[in-house]
């Protein structure tokens, strides 16, 4: 059984302000150290459910927006790690060989009232659809999956993106470990509760594998993108782009693969190098 864990730092337990790469001081490096090692303790406590729950293989796709948030040090040898930027697919190695698939650290999508670091890929987006259904980052993700015929079974962060999952996906576990009370604040447990808390749920999440159903849109996908900022020009639209006016684009797709490749113009023909690591022989 494969598990594709994708990971944020935004819904770890502890977190309550924007992770800041610019800021050089002593009190923020120390800062970010702390959330590093937090976000690498709950991803261990999954990974470890996960596999008490039957899973054999566990990939991990450090998905915060550095690309390297997760502190390797802190991790469950058994996993394979995705990071790094300038990546091929926001999703590498998410398709139809994984039984399932799952978030640690979420977040609220772009808006919702009272979510801690609410947002959708960035503060730019305001918000956006999918054939009219609102979808933030889980829901995307959901619906990648979906197109491969993969559940998303997990979910952990604040109790509002936990709520948001919950409304979209019926039967999904969700861990919620902060309660976010305005964008830059939250009640939250300690550490060391949350990943207790997420090893007991991932080793259930394994258990409604086959249970919960695969989120699919339907095809042909028409997408909106709604900005706060004016950002799009009408006299010269995006590629692939219908601009409505200012601050909303569209874009027409066969399916959510083919939106991507659109979006944000990743390689149509990539594919991993078929190579057996030594970690996995």
């Amino acid at each position: 059984m494969k598990f594709y864990l994708m990971t944020d730092l935004e819904g770890v337990a502890g977190v309550y302000t924007w992770e800041s790469r610019e800021d050089e001081s002593r009190e923020n490096h120390e800062r970010r150290c702390r959330q590093r090692r937090w976000l690498a303790h709950e991803v261990t406590a999954a990974v470890d459910g996960f596999f008490a729950g039957g899973a054999t293989e566990v990939i991990v796709n450090d998905g915060h927006g550095a690309g390297y948030t997760i502190d390797l040090e802190h991790m469950d040898p058994r996993v394979q790690v995705i990071n790094g930027r300038e990546r091929p697919l926001w999703l590498p190695c998410l398709d139809e060989t994984c039984d399932a698939t799952g978030v640690v650290g979420a977040h609220a999508k772009a808006n919702t009232p009272g979510a801690c670091l609410c947002h959708t890929m960035s503060g730019t987006i305001r918000n956006w659809t999918f054939n009219g259904i609102s979808l933030g980052e889980m829901g995307l993700q959901a619906a990648i999956a979906g197109h491969h015929g993969v559940p998303f079974v997990f979910a952990t962060g604040d109790a509002h993106a936990c709520r948001e999952m919950e409304e979209l996906i019926p039967g999904i576990v969700t861990v919620p470990v902060k309660i976010g009370t305005s964008k830059f604040s939250a009640v939250q447990c300690p550490p060391a509760t949350a990943c207790g808390m997420i090893r007991e749920a991932a080793e259930q999440a394994m258990k409604v594998i086959g249970d919960v159903e695969p989120f699919k849109l339907e095809s042909p996908i028409l997408f909106r993108d709604e900005r706060n900022e004016a950002t799009f020009d009408e006299e010269d639209p995006p590629e692939h782009s219908r601009v409505i006016n200012a601050h909303t684009r569209e874009i027409e797709a066969e399916d959510i693969v083919d939106l991507m490749h659109k979006i944000y113009g990743y390689p149509k023909d990539w594919r991993l190098l078929d190579f057996v690591p030594a970690w996995k022989r």
